[in-house]
């Protein structure tokens, strides 16, 4: 009762901004944070208001003022920043929800994370390490971000010498010879995230909640969507565009692809290369 008192409250008060964001994946939901910044640039004195399904995201954030999961009603002073792909988009995911609030400026996922947050984590786990997650949410794109366990764990068997911790949902099938840190709360995964060396792992929620944490990845694209839209600098981002890529469109949700040629074709050998040439300090 009281939270929706406090709704009231905010509703009816001139200078609030409610930024608003229906889906229930934490991707999405975390991707408010780019317009975020940009409104507490623009309205410094108004007060910022988020609704969404995943709200610890915004803990200890000092740009938003409340954070609930409830929703009343649609208002004037509401926000639903969105974002489209098509095969033909060009302007990146950021810079499209950037541009709700900022004509020149792109900002990029943000959380904030604890003093605490990150020390808990590093103490319990109290060694380097790479995080690992084999598996993508495949509600939406069915499988066509998969690149299969067997290859995730040719990643694994070839970096024998490094401990892996595997995030993620606890529904997701464990790897051999890493460490289960699956079902963690999200903001535990972020912190286990930022004391890794790098990420390893799939176009998705993770990637972003890497680049949340600023932890570096890398990101098996394949050809199921143009790597310009979604992609951060400093990733490695290892792309396989075929004859059919890009075919992710926002607009749908995907039947499975029979042939998964844009991802077949990458071989574990392949991407174990290149993690050894574009991550040697992290490696030693």
């Amino acid at each position: 009762m009281f939270e929706y008192l406090k709704l009231l409250y905010f509703y009816f008060r001139p200078r609030t901004i409610i930024l608003r964001r229906i889906s229930n994946a934490m991707g999405d939901c975390l991707l408010l944070s780019i317009a975020l910044q940009g409104l507490r640039k623009k309205f410094p004195h108004h007060k910022i208001i988020i609704e969404c399904k995943w709200p610890e995201l915004f803990f200890n954030n000092p740009q938003v003022d409340w954070i609930t999961r409830r929703h009343i009603t649609m208002t004037k002073r509401h926000i639903k920043p969105k974002y489209r792909i098509l095969p033909n988009t060009r302007d990146s995911i950021y810079k499209q929800i950037s541009q709700y609030v900022s004509e020149k400026e792109i900002f990029y996922p943000q959380i904030y994370l604890t003093n605490s947050e990150i020390k808990t984590a590093a103490q319990k786990f109290p060694f380097s390490y790479l995080a690992i997650c084999p598996v993508g949410k495949a509600k939406f794109s069915a499988n066509r971000k998969e690149w299969g366990m067997e290859n995730f764990q040719k990643v694994v068997d070839n970096f024998s010498n490094i401990k892996f911790i595997q995030i993620g949902t606890p529904d997701i099938p464990l790897l051999e010879n890493v460490i289960d840190a699956r079902g963690l709360a999200i903001r535990k995964s972020a912190a286990v995230l930022k004391n890794a060396r790098f990420f390893i792992g799939l176009e998705g929620g993770l990637m972003h909640l890497a680049k949340a944490v600023r932890t570096r990845s890398v990101i098996i694209y394949g050809g199921f969507i143009n790597p310009e839209l979604s992609r951060y600098e400093g990733n490695l981002n290892i792309v396989n565009l075929v004859d059919c890529s890009p075919c992710f469109s926002s607009e749908e949700k995907h039947p499975d692809c029979p042939s998964m040629k844009c991802m077949k074709t990458i071989s574990a050998s392949d991407v174990c290369r290149q993690i050894k040439e574009n991550f040697r300090e992290e490696l030693k």
